[in-house]
This record gives structure tokens, sequence and C-alpha cells, in this order.
């Protein structure tokens, strides 16, 4: 019996590496203005069979991120979606007062469960849920400078044998890539990481280093429409 076991936990493990998600939002991540009502997100199921989708937010802070919070009522939390149709999902934020001198993160989950038909509910079979998980980024009114701005206003010092990031602005610093451009080469400081507003954060380099003072940093920002912004300085 834990043979057969073993073997099927490998070929769920093996075959769930070539499962990718049918139902797919418009966008990467989600701008909540704090001047708008509510918020629209578009949902597109590709596959040729239809899915159960469920949609739920969190602040990322619950040890259990799968449990829904009260900060945003979600119409419709559930719904079927038919083949290669699209969805509007209506996101209206519902919590307490939040700072308005930087953003405030949010995560909205989306799960997908293909729709089973009747004849099929009495069989044995196979069902994989598939969740995707993306930021909300809520955006106070009047916010200083521009998003587009926060990599030039990053900071960065020597703390020991680590670098420390200090974002002034009002905006989340979203990294896809940090590094220290050299003669002999890069040293990474950071890969997908993120350095929230009024706040600072501290990166170990790939290679040790005694100074930043004349090393050219070279900056790789994710921006609103999830693209990525390169940005190079002398530090």
């Amino acid at each position: 019996m834990r043979t057969y076991f073993t073997l099927f936990t490998a070929f769920v493990l093996f075959f769930s590496q070539y499962i990718s998600a049918s139902v797919v939002m418009t966008g990467t991540r989600i701008i909540y203005s704090a001047q708008a009502r509510e918020k629209t997100v578009q949902l597109r199921n590709t596959a040729q069979q239809p899915y159960i989708v469920q949609i739920q937010t969190d602040d990322g802070k619950r040890s259990n991120t799968s449990e829904a919070d009260g900060d945003f009522v979600i119409t419709p939390p559930i719904f079927r979606m038919e083949p290669h149709a699209g969805q509007s999902v209506r996101l209206i934020y519902n919590g307490k007062a939040l700072p308005e001198d930087r953003e405030s993160l949010f995560y909205m989950s989306f799960t997908q469960l293909p729709a089973s038909k009747a004849s099929q509910q009495s069989s044995n079979q196979l069902v994989l849920a598939i969740t995707n998980r993306v930021k909300i980024f809520y955006r106070p009114a009047g916010l200083a400078k521009q998003q587009s701005d926060t990599a030039q206003l990053l900071s960065f010092s020597l703390n020991g044998k680590k670098i420390k990031v200090t974002n002034p602005g009002g905006y989340f610093a979203v990294v896809r890539r940090a590094s220290l451009l050299t003669q002999h080469g890069e040293i990474i400081l950071a890969d997908s990481a993120m350095v929230s507003p009024k706040s600072s954060a501290e990166w170990t380099p790939s290679k040790p280093v005694d100074s930043l003072k004349g090393m050219r940093l070279r900056l790789v920002l994710v921006n609103d429409f999830g693209m990525d912004t390169v940005t190079e300085r002398l530090l």
C-alpha cells in the first residue's frame, strides 16, 4: 500500500508541474485608487471547458492566507465561467481607514476548479484546483511624487555585510532585480523583492562589498502595468 501511495504522490507532483491556469486576469496587479468607489477586475477563461471560480482577498498578515478578510466586498465572489468567456468582478473597499501618505498592500486570490458534469459526479477522479494570487495596491490620493520616481528615491548604504535600502516615498518598490555592475561582473543584491513605502529593508549581496561609493547600481523595478523599468545610476 505504501508503494502505491508513493507512486501516486510522485505522479501528482510530476503532473502538476505541467498544469497552467486556464482562468487568467487582465494585468498582473490591481491598483485601487482611494478616489474610486470600486475597481473592476477582468477575468477570462481561455480553456475549452467550464470552471468554477472563487475569489477572496486578504492583507497578507494571516498565517492562513486562504482565510478571507472583510476589507473588500467582492461581487460576485463565486461564479461559473463557460469556455472562452469573460467575467467582470467588482472590488469595493469596505475596511478601516488607511494611511494617506503611503500605499497599503492587499492580495486577491482566485481559485479555479473544473466544473464537473452530472454524469461524472459519481465516478472517482483526480481534481486539481489552481489558485492565482495577485497584489492589490491601495493608493491614496495626493501622494507626493509619482510611482515612476520610486527608483530615484531609493537610497543605499552599507550595514556590515548587508546592503540597507531605504524607500522614503509613498509607493511600494517592487524589485525584479537589483545589482551592482563592476569590472569583474555583476553582484546581485536582490531578486523578486519588495520595499515598503516609508520603510527599509536589508539585502545580502552575492559577493562581499566593501564600499558603495562610486559603484554603479542597476535597478529593475515593476511598474503599474507589470512592465520592467530599468534604471542605472552611480552611488
